[in-house]
């Protein structure tokens, strides 16, 4: 079977999180996969990455999925060059060969295909709650999910919560989806325990406080900030001695947080933004942490939940959208609107050494499944189911 998989998010290595990182690792762990099934029995898939850009810079990040094994088929033009010659006719196939099966990482993709269609999906944000994203994004991916609810054969979801949803607001049927349990990058788990390593970034980042509670994401209106910048600040009046530690790019509204930090004189002091932390240092930043604090209003998966847990730090998430599914019972929940709520359980976790143990031990358990050889596993079954389906 050939596949052929989008491969222009691999190329985005500077600042990447989120579906970058997501896609990156699991389109390695398939290729690495694919050379062991080869090695051991001769039997396995073909893959074709699909890229197009214009700057020559990126071109190098292929190659190690090329020494893995995979064709590149590269075009030198940007991706929406390619997005406007497949509403022109242009088929995925005069760009990248014929192919069985198209696996893209987002409910968007232009060029008609000959393939069946495997389609990642993260959640319903830009339909349940648009106000958090910008608009451009909203009718990017409103459209492009409505024009693949016709053209897709299988939707490939990151959640249980994010596949009923799919079902229930766009009419995909049931047994046109799958789930994948998303992996945890083993540098979350070789990073417990490792203290001068901890101590080492703690101080490349200039933290001013040894003991901190983190907030890992985008720094965006969905994510909820100013909740936990109210929680923090009646912490504060309650004695807690941890700061807090806002790790992330400044996204969408971001000068919202901004202002509401630099408005009030405590808050300045005691809480610090680092920006993005790289890939290779975030592991040991979230190992430090008192506790991850995720008070968003809305995830379709949210993966620092199990990062932290596989780091060995306790969480803290809201009860909305799939984050209680993927806590599944080993973080301590609150409701993204009480503010008083989230307040008593930073100074709980704070002050509570029993607490802190216990949401410890049961993150680490939990994240045990979460890893990309198991996504990877999840992926391949989703092949083989959508070679059974029709379209």
């Amino acid at each position: 079977m050939k596949i052929l998989l989008e491969a222009c998010r691999l190329v985005r290595v500077h600042d990447s999180g989120g579906i970058d990182a997501l896609w990156q690792n699991l389109v390695l762990e398939l290729l690495r996969q694919n050379q062991e099934a080869l090695s051991d029995s001769g039997d396995g898939l073909e893959y074709v990455l699909f890229s197009a850009f214009l700057n020559p810079k990126h071109a190098h990040h292929l190659e190690k999925y090329r020494r893995l094994g995979a064709t590149l088929r590269h075009w030198w033009m940007a991706p929406q060059w390619a997005e406007g010659m497949g509403r022109l006719g242009a088929r995925s196939e005069w760009f990248a060969g014929n192919h069985d099966l198209l696996h893209i990482s987002e409910p968007v993709w232009k060029l008609p295909t000959s393939g069946k269609i495997v389609v990642t999906f993260h959640d319903v944000m830009y339909r349940l709650y648009p106000q958090y994203l910008r608009p451009e994004w909203v009718d990017r991916l409103e459209k492009g999910t409505q024009d693949l609810v016709e053209r897709a054969t299988l939707w490939l979801c990151n959640s249980e919560h994010t596949r009923d949803q799919l079902c229930k607001h766009y009419g995909v049927p049931r047994g046109r989806t799958a789930t994948m349990l998303v992996g945890v990058t083993e540098g979350f788990r070789l990073a417990l325990g490792q203290e001068d390593r901890i101590a080492e970034i703690a101080g490349k980042l200039s933290l001013r406080n040894k003991r901190y509670f983190l907030f890992v994401g985008s720094v965006e209106p969905k994510k909820n900030l100013g909740v936990l910048l109210d929680a923090f600040s009646k912490a504060l009046d309650s004695g807690t001695q941890a700061d807090l530690v806002v790790a992330g790019r400044a996204g969408f509204g971001s000068e919202m947080v901004q202002a509401k930090v630099d408005g009030d004189p405590r808050l300045a002091e005691r809480v610090q933004f680092t920006g993005f932390i790289d890939q290779k240092d975030l592991p040991f930043l979230v190992a430090g942490a008192r506790c991850l604090v995720l008070p968003s209003r809305y995830e379709g998966f949210g993966i620092p939940v199990v990062e932290a847990m596989a780091a060995g730090t306790p969480v803290l998430c809201s009860d909305r959208g799939a984050l209680p599914e993927v806590a599944g019972g080993a973080a301590s929940l609150f409701d993204p609107d009480d503010v008083d709520g989230l307040a008593e359980r930073l100074l709980s976790i704070d002050g509570d050494d029993a607490l802190w143990e216990d949401l410890r031990r049961r993150g680490l358990e939990r994240s045990e499944p979460f890893t990309w050889q198991r996504c990877a596993k999840d992926t391949l079954d989703a092949y083989r189911q959508a070679q059974q389906l029709s379209r």
